[in-house]
């Protein structure tokens, strides 16, 4: 061992006496390696070399203006655009850019997989959902002011090593998130010290509130769902948006998330809004209920039928008594899944509204807990510590279990509406590489 270390230091000495050279040497090595990588992408005889491949339009000048001095005017140059020419046989790569501010959201998205090209990119709207529905699981300010500290110190750390600090901005936004919800449920800490600037959280949960839009977990649970139904709609419209620009108007129809599937969903929903306002006793009439989910409901058994003649209408095939059994059989498949699919999607989002009434449930238990071990009132050295403990449990567990939630909800009941495919992502070759 007292050899081995001896070795290292000298090794560390030899490593600092020589850096400049042992590293201009590892840089000439490495641009070799690159560059031979680079050239056998091409092909290549004596005199000529035939280079292709992907690069951003914001950048096609530049290239363009290097390739033409490199050569010295030497060269036939062809630009082809997607979808076009021989590049319509061609998977046309991704580069999400989106500004420095949403890269959190962005490797969130790229983690799921990457939009195909010509689609919109969701980070904008992840963003805008993630955070929401932290604060809305997670609403209090003194314990969102600690995960921004503990994100804020996070990227510090990282960025004085030189790594990627995503993970610990995402963390700082979340903070953020949560504190702005506790302002506006007056929730700091676990207490009520606050004015609520929206609603009395604590109160709805415990029964204590004093009226209001918002007095019990019910309109809680109202709240999420709406919230729900919102996000999903925006779904289907991101989806509606990529169906057309790709032009795939069958499918803009006869998809789960496309025109009849999101007639049958707002259908389902004013239709539940409006049994829960008249008392849970009455439905629209069924003339109405006729036209607002009768119509879409027997169009999805187009469908099939329109399936079978678009796959085989040039060869004239006829179909018969069993095609006519799958075509009924795929239309049952295809509505029961639309309506318990989004009937359960809608629901998955109540457990926005459960993290936040079991925040506000564990913070109450914990301050009776304390309350117990000085019967006379006051406040005792455990009393304090099991505040300390709980508050630090809390927002461990709590906040672990609101970020998941959060993720999963917008991959599942999300990204499920619109993410029909993935996209290629767009990775160059250049001396900059690590890989």
């Amino acid at each position: 061992a007292e050899e081995r270390d001896r070795r290292a230091s000298e090794l560390k000495h030899v490593l600092a006496s020589r850096y400049a050279d042992l590293s201009s040497a590892w840089r000439a090595l490495r641009t070799d390696e690159l560059t031979e990588r680079i050239r056998s992408s091409f092909s290549s005889t004596e005199r000529t070399v035939l280079v292709s491949g992907w690069i951003p339009d914001s950048s096609r000048l530049a290239v363009e203006s290097e390739l033409r001095a490199a050569t010295n005017g030497k060269l036939y140059l062809e630009w082809l655009s997607p979808g076009s020419g021989d590049a319509k046989k061609l998977d046309t790569p991704v580069a999400l850019s989106n500004p420095k501010v949403l890269k959190p959201f962005q490797d969130l998205v790229g983690n799921y997989g990457v939009p195909e090209y010509g689609t919109i990119d969701p980070t904008p709207f992840v963003a805008i959902s993630y955070l929401c529905m932290f604060g809305l699981m997670f609403g209090d300010a003194g314990h969102g002011l600690v995960i921004a500290i503990i994100g804020i110190l996070g990227i510090a750390r990282a960025r004085k090593k030189g790594a990627k600090d995503g993970l610990f901005r995402l963390i700082a936004y979340c903070g953020g998130a949560a504190i702005v919800s506790g302002l506006l449920f007056g929730s700091v800490f676990g207490h009520e010290l606050l004015p609520p600037l929206w609603f009395n959280y604590h109160g709805a949960v415990t029964g204590t509130g004093h009226g209001g839009p918002v007095s019990s977990i019910y309109d809680i649970l109202g709240i999420t769902v709406r919230f729900g139904i919102v996000v999903m709609g925006m779904g289907m419209a991101i989806n509606w948006i990529n169906l057309i620009r790709k032009k795939k108007w069958f499918e803009l129809v006869f998809d789960k998330a496309g025109v009849f599937g999101a007639w049958i969903y707002g259908a389902g929903a004013w239709m539940a809004f409006y049994f829960v306002a008249h008392d849970y006793k009455a439905l629209p009439s069924m003339a109405v209920l006729a036209l607002a989910l009768g119509i879409p409901t027997l169009g999805l058994g187009l469908k099939a039928p329109l399936e079978f003649y678009r796959e085989n209408r040039h060869e004239h095939k006829l179909f018969g008594g069993g095609t006519l059994f799958g075509f009924v059989l795929s239309w049952l498949v295809e509505v029961l899944e639309i309506y318990s699919g989004y009937l359960a999607n809608t629901l998955s989002f109540m457990r926005v509204a459960g993290l936040g009434i079991a925040h506000v449930s564990l913070m109450t238990a914990f301050a009776q807990i304390a309350a117990m071990t000085s019967p006379g009132g006051g406040t005792t050295l455990w009393g304090v510590l099991i505040l300390v403990l709980g508050n630090a449990l809390v927002i461990a567990l709590e906040g672990l279990s609101a970020g998941i939630q959060s993720l999963r909800l917008n991959y599942y009941e999300f990204f499920s509406k619109f993410f029909n495919g993935t996209g290629k992502a767009y990775r160059p070759i250049s001396l900059r590489s690590r890989d």
